[in-house]
């Protein structure tokens, strides 16, 4: 696993991050009874194709970012941190604290841009 600081100097893995990408989109990509597949206009079409994208995961406590990559019917988890302690506190506000895995959000997303020096 990749620790966060590793990360940010890890430009191959970065250019390859779909920052719009939402997990139930990527899922869909991939697996064949995905949630939302109508709704993407790429379908992964076998075990080469590859998705990376972050995700939050509010099943653990505290919540943590999660830099996944899909590739086929396979799942990696490439790193796991915590967001800014203000930043938590926002967002489990605004999903009314429910446990699941989550798309981060607009500010999250530029926290994550500007702390990770991507684009």
């Amino acid at each position: 696993m990749i620790q966060f600081e590793e990360l940010k100097n890890n430009i191959s893995i970065l250019n390859t991050v779909e920052w719009d990408l939402n997990p139930a989109t990527a899922v869909g990509r991939h697996l064949e009874w995905g949630a939302g597949w109508a709704e993407d206009e790429y379908r992964s079409r076998g075990s080469v194709n590859e998705s990376v994208y972050f995700a939050i995961t509010t099943w653990e406590s505290p919540p943590v970012i999660v830099l996944v990559k899909r590739t086929g019917f396979d799942m990696e988890e490439l790193a796991r941190f915590r967001m800014p302690v203000e930043l938590e506190k926002k967002f489990l506000d605004s999903i009314g604290y429910h446990k699941g895995i989550y798309e981060p959000d607009t500010e999250i997303k530029k926290w994550l841009k500007t702390t990770l020096y991507s684009h």
